[in-house]
C-alpha cells in the first residue's frame, strides 16, 4: 500500500484578507483585527490591508488608533489618496473640524476625481455650516483645545496659560474652568483647584465632569465618604454624552464603587463597545464581583483589539489562575499601572535586547511578546523611555522605526522624548517626512531657527538673577552664571517667544539648581527641592523635563548649524 502524503499548505496573506472582509461584513470587527494583522505580518508593504485595518478601527470607533494607522503610512510615497479622506472623516467624527476640513481639502485636491469625492464635498458643506460665527469663537476654541493638549501631554505651564486666556475672553466655558481645576491639582495648587470647581459647581450643581473632579479631589484629601457623597449626586440616566460617561466609570472606579461601575460601563458600551480603557475597567469590575469567567472573556476580547496590551494579558493571566483554582487575589486595583511582575518583564526585555548585537536585536522585536515589552517600556518611567528610545535607535528594522514613529505621534509623550525618537529615527536614516502631535494637530517636523529675545517679562529675569544667586553661594561664581544663564537662556528660546505666566518662581530655581548638580554627576533629592520651593514633586519633576526638552533642542540646533557651516 502506497504510503499516504500530506500536501503542507501554508495560506498567503490574501487568505487572511479575505477572511477579514467577510468578518467585516459580519461586524465581527475583532475577528476582522485578527486576520488582518496576520495579512500584514506577512505581506508588511500591502497598503490595502493598511487601510482596511484603519478603517476597521474607525468603524469599532476607535478613532485616534485609525489615524493612528494611516498616519504611519504618511511618509510612504504609494500613500493612497483616500488616506486623507479617511483622517479627514476621523477628525471630523472627533468634532475637529479645522483639521477634517484641511485633510477633506487636500484629497479634493490630490484627487479632484476620486471615489470619495461626493462624501468629501458633504462633509465641507457640513463644516461650512457648523464653521464658527466670529473670529473669537474659533479663538477661544484653539485656546480650549490646546490647553486641553497639553494638559493630556503633562505640560501643565502651558496647559494653564492657554485655559486661563480662554477664560479671560469668556469667563462662562464650563469645560475648560473643569480643566483649568485639573491642571491646577496636578501642579499642587489645590487653592486655585478648588475656586475654579467651585464656580462650576454653583453654576451647574449637576455638572458631571464637576462632580466627577470634586470627587477626585477629595480623594486625594484622604476624605473618602466625601467623595463617595459627592460622585454619588450624580444620576446615570441622566449622563448621555459619552465623554461625560467616560468620567464618570473613572470616578467610580477610583471609588471601588463595583456596583455603580458595572451599571455605567453596560450604558457606555452601547455608544462604545471596544474602547480599550473601558474593556480594562470592566474587566476589573468583572473579577472584583466574582465573575471570573465574564472577566477572562473581556480581557481576551481588549486582546484581539489591543494585542499589545500588556494590561490585557496580565488580566486574562490572573482571570485564567482564579478559574483554575489556583491563587490569584482576591480583587484587582482599578489602576493602569502595571503590576510589578510585568515591570520586572519590561526592565529584563530591555536590558536582555540592549545586549544583543543591533541585527539579532531588531530580529527579536519583531516578536510580539517582545516587542509589546518594548512598547509598554516607552510608557513607562523617564529611564524605560530612554533606554527603550537608544534600544530602538541602535537596533534599528521596520518594528524599531514604526514605534518611535508612534513617539512622535503620541498625545502623551513630551517634547523631549518626540525629539530623541527623530534624532534616532534620522541616525537610522528612516525614510522622511516625519510627523508628529504638538498640542493635538499633526504637523511635518521641521528644523527651527530661534532668535533670543533681550525683553523678557521681569519673572524671567529673577529667576535668572535668584539662581545665580543661590550657585554662587556654593560654586564657582563663574561656573554659576555660565550654567544658570546658559539654561534660562536655552529654555526661552525653547519657548519660541512664548512665555506663560511663571508660578512659584522658587521651584524654577532650585529645578534650576538641581538639574546643574545632576549634570555634575552629583545625586539630587526632588523630593526635599520639592519642600523646600513649597511645590510637588510632580511639579519639579515637570520643571526638571522642561529644562531637559530645552537643553537638548538647542544642542540639536547647534549641531545642524555646525554641519551647515562645515
Amino acid at each position: 500500500m502506497a504510503d499516504r502524503r500530506v500536501l503542507s499548505i501554508q495560506p498567503e496573506s490574501g487568505f487572511y484578507h479575505r477572511r477579514a472582509i467577510k468578518s467585516i461584513d459580519k461586524e465581527d470587527f475583532p475577528a476582522a483585527l485578527k486576520h488582518l494583522r496576520k495579512a500584514i505580518a506577512m505581506e508588511p508593504g500591502n497598503l490595502t490591508y493598511r487601510m482596511d485595518l484603519a478603517n476597521t478601527y474607525a468603524r469599532m470607533g476607535l478613532y485616534e488608533r485609525s489615524n493612528l494607522e494611516i498616519q504611519l503610512m504618511l511618509h510612504q510615497g504609494r500613500t493612497p489618496a483616500e488616506a486623507l479622506f479617511a483622517m479627514g472623516s476621523n477628525f471630523l467624527a472627533m468634532g475637529d473640524y479645522d483639521q477634517a476640513e484641511t485633510m477633506l481639502r487636500t484629497y479634493e485636491h490630490v484627487e479632484p476625481e476620486g471615489e470619495y469625492i461626493d462624501q468629501a464635498d458633504e462633509a465641507l458643506n457640513y463644516i461650512a455650516e457648523c464653521d464658527y460665527e466670529t473670529e473669537l469663537d474659533r479663538e477661544l476654541d484653539e485656546l480650549s483645545m490646546d490647553g486641553k493638549a497639553a494638559l493630556d501631554a503633562g505640560d501643565l505651564d502651558h496647559a494653564i496659560d492657554c485655559l486661563e486666556r480662554a477664560l479671560q475672553k469668556d469667563p462662562s466655558m464650563t469645560y475648560v474652568r473643569n480643566n483649568l481645576a485639573v491642571a491646577y491639582s496636578c501642579v499642587g495648587d489645590m487653592d486655585r483647584a478648588w475656586e475654579n470647581l467651585e464656580i462650576v459647581l454653583q453654576e451647574s450643581p449637576l455638572d458631571v465632569h464637576g462632580r466627577c473632579n470634586e470627587s477626585m479631589f477629595l480623594l486625594s484629601e484622604g476624605r473618602r465618604e466625601e467623595a463617595v457623597e459627592a460622585v454619588r449626586k450624580l444620576r446615570l440616566d441622566r449622563i448621555e454624552e459619552v465623554d461625560e460617561l467616560f468620567k464618570y466609570c473613572l470616578a467610580l472606579a477610583d471609588l471601588d464603587l463595583d456596583q455603580e461601575l458595572s451599571q455605567a460601563l453596560k450604558k457606555i458600551f452601547l455608544t462604545s463597545p471596544y474602547d480599550p480603557s473601558m474593556l480594562y475597567l470592566c474587566g476589573v469590575c468583572q473579577y472584583n464581583q466574582g465573575k471570573v469567567q465574564e472577566s477572562l472573556r473581556t480581557f481576551e476580547k481588549l486582546a484581539q483589539t489591543d494585542p499589545d496590551s500588556l494590561l490585557a494579558q496580565s488580566g486574562a493571566r490572573t482571570a485564567a489562575a482564579a478559574l483554575r483554582g489556583e491563587e490569584a487575589p482576591k480583587r484587582l486595583p482599578y489602576t493602569f499601572d502595571f503590576p510589578d511582575e510585568v515591570e520586572r518583564e519590561v526592565d529584563a526585555q530591555v536590558d536582555r535586547l540592549q545586549r544583543m548585537e543591533p541585527e539579532d536585536a531588531a530580529k527579536a522585536l519583531q516578536d510580539a511578546d517582545a516587542g509589546a515589552l518594548v512598547r509598554a517600556a516607552l510608557t513607562g518611567s523617564d529611564d524605560q523611555m530612554s533606554r527603550a528610545i537608544r534600544l530602538l535607535g541602535r537596533a534599528g528594522g521596520p518594528a524599531a522605526e514604526r514605534m518611535l514613529r508612534e513617539v512622535l505621534l503620541s498625545p502623551t509623550h513630551n517634547a523631549y522624548y518626540k525629539k530623541k525618537a527623530l534624532d534616532a529615527l534620522r541616525r537610522l536614516h528612516a525614510q522622511e517626512p516625519f510627523y508628529s502631535l504638538q498640542d493635538g494637530k499633526l504637523v511635518l517636523v521641521r528644523s527651527r531657527t530661534y532668535t533670543f529675545d533681550a525683553g523678557l517679562p521681569k519673572p524671567y529675569l529673577r529667576i535668572m538673577r535668584d539662581t545665580i544667586n543661590r550657585m554662587a553661594q556654593r560654586y564657582n561664581e563663574g561656573q554659576a552664571v555660565e550654567f544658570a544663564a546658559g539654561m534660562w537662556a536655552a529654555y526661552i528660546l525653547y519657548l519660541d517667544g512664548h512665555y506663560p505666566k511663571i508660578r512659584n518662581e522658587k521651584a524654577w530655581v532650585l529645578a534650576l539648581d538641581g538639574f546643574y548638580r545632576e549634570r555634575n554627576g552629583k545625586s539630587v533629592d526632588w523630593r526635599a527641592l520639592a519642600d523646600e520651593a513649597g511645590a510637588t514633586l510632580r511639579t519639579m519633576q515637570m520643571r526638571r523635563g522642561k529644562l531637559m526638552e530645552a537643553e537638548y533642542q538647542i544642542r540639536m540646533e547647534e549641531g545642524q548649524k555646525g554641519e551647515e557651516e562645515t
